[in-house]
């Protein structure tokens, strides 16, 4: 059996200035204030709790936020995207759409839900996301960190192959 390492990827300090960084380059975009009642922020539970909330404190307008819920693994192993928790099409037609979640590694969910989102008559579908892994062939509008290796990524949010951990307020990679 391979012994599994965990190292700290990104401290809490760091995970705060990206996050603000993101922040700042959405608010740069809506920054004349009347698109903001055509604005849908739709973050993906569970992982992207942390992540949405930090960076909703930085932003300068007020979006309607409707949270999707979305799953496509089952403990490590990836699975077909199965959602739970879908907004009404009546709220996204017409309106710019963000879709926010904690990682993007093989780009299924993002790629799903931009499909349903657009079908529902989305205006535009913009994605968000803390990490991306760089074997992610999905094209994510914005992310804050690349991820080089295919460590199992956790903390901050993401679940650790134990199925906890989530609470961290730092991000750890662990070689499974």
């Amino acid at each position: 059996m391979k012994e599994q390492k965990t190292r700290v990827l990104f401290d809490p300090v760091q995970i705060d200035d990206c996050v603000w960084g993101i922040a700042k380059h959405i608010n740069e975009k809506y920054k004349n204030g009347d698109e903001e009642v055509n604005i849908v922020f739709c973050p993906i539970l569970t992982g992207v709790i942390p992540f949405f909330t930090n960076l909703a404190t930085y932003l300068e307008f007020d979006p309607y936020i409707e949270y999707i819920g979305a799953a496509s693994y089952e403990g490590t192993e990836q699975q077909e995207v199965k959602t739970y928790r879908m907004p009404d099409p009546e709220l996204i037609k017409g309106k710019d759409v963000w879709l926010f979640d904690d990682i993007a590694d093989s780009g299924k969910t993002l790629q799903y839900l931009t499909d349903i989102l657009t079908s529902y008559g989305a205006k535009r579908v913009y994605t968000c996301v803390l990490l991306k892994k760089n074997t992610c062939p999905f094209p994510v509008d914005i992310y804050g960190f690349p991820l080089e290796d295919d460590a199992w990524i956790h903390g901050y949010g993401l679940d650790a192959p134990n199925g906890r951990g989530r609470i961290s307020p730092a991000l750890y990679a662990t070689t499974l």
